[in-house]
């Protein structure tokens, strides 16, 4: 499994990538069913994470880098009511360095085909 993208129709998503290598991770991989939500932007709540060398983070073309992880730890953004949202309408970016795991949660900003109504 050297990544698994779980996706839930109008909360959050959870990457998980493990190996060296780099995975990219469009907007469309982001959406539950692309017939009922449409992905424009995805901001970054929570990365828990262990690699024996290091883990990027990178948004949109080049990439831009964002976070750049070493050895192990988790950071909340939400509960400090952050997110990491710079570049937000570009492809999650991970490069996994000689070896690791990560788990990132991801906020969507998206429109539905079915509208929430009477809420």
């Amino acid at each position: 499994m050297p990544h698994e993208v779980v996706n839930n129709l109008r909360s959050t998503s959870i990457i998980r990538a493990v190996d060296p290598g780099t995975y990219t991770i469009t907007l469309n991989n982001l959406s539950s069913n692309t017939q009922l939500e449409t992905v424009s932007a995805v901001n970054i709540k929570r990365v828990v994470w262990s690699t024996n060398g290091s883990i990027t983070i990178g948004r949109g073309d080049g990439p831009t880098l964002m976070l750049a992880l070493h050895n192990a730890g988790q950071m909340y953004f939400d509960e400090l009511g952050y997110s990491i949202a710079n570049t937000n309408t570009g492809n999650v970016v991970v490069t996994i360095a000689t070896g690791g795991s990560i788990a990132i949660e991801v906020s969507k900003i998206a429109t539905y085909s079915t509208a929430l109504e009477n809420i």
